[in-house]
């Protein structure tokens, strides 16, 4: 048996986005899922939750983009949309305070506050340059992609670029760089 959760404070950052935005039909396939986007978040889902709800909100919300774009950008949405809360609020100040390297640093916690399974590990390639292993992106790595991206911005990282450099299985190797 799969124990593997999503909290439920990662579809509330959903629901979030998606409440405003979303089609009639989007919003019924959601509720066949047990997502509702007008009531509060369970305290978690099953970890296999989360791609099937996230491929429904990428194609209602970029129909014409790829997939993969979808993705990245639904991943950014996620850290700026949330942005526009009194949390994430607060976690956007404490974000600029720590500047990107310190956030980076602290971003496997952030992702332990997002889930019970995925990890991330740093290797230090220079001052503003990592190389960032999650071990399990579900097989949606250009949607954390876009999660990095997006933090290192509001941190206030000038120029931050997230670079997939390999896959091994549902794990994603990124290359990440900003200038100083």
């Amino acid at each position: 048996m799969d124990e593997r959760v999503v909290f439920g404070n990662t579809f509330h950052g959903l629901f979030q986005i998606a409440r405003r935005r979303l089609s009639p039909g989007a919003r019924s396939a959601l509720g066949r899922m047990g997502l509702h986007l007008d009531a509060q978040p369970l305290p978690f889902y099953p970890a296999s939750v989360l791609r099937p709800s996230l491929d429904i909100v990428v194609r209602d919300l970029f129909p014409e983009l790829h997939l993969e774009e979808a993705y990245r950008q639904l991943g950014q949405k996620m850290v700026t949309e949330v942005s526009e809360t009194v949390l994430g609020r607060g976690m956007l100040a404490l974000g600029r305070a720590l500047g990107p390297r310190r956030l980076l640093m602290r971003m496997n916690h952030n992702f332990r506050n997002a889930d019970n399974y995925v990890q991330l590990h740093l290797t230090e390639l220079g001052p503003t340059a990592y190389e960032v292993l999650i071990n399990e992106t579900l097989g949606m790595p250009s949607y954390y992609q876009g999660i990095i991206e997006a933090a290192l911005g509001a941190s206030g990282a000038r120029e931050p670029h997230v670079l997939r450099m390999r896959m091994d299985g549902s794990s994603c190797t990124y290359r990440v760089e900003w200038r100083s």
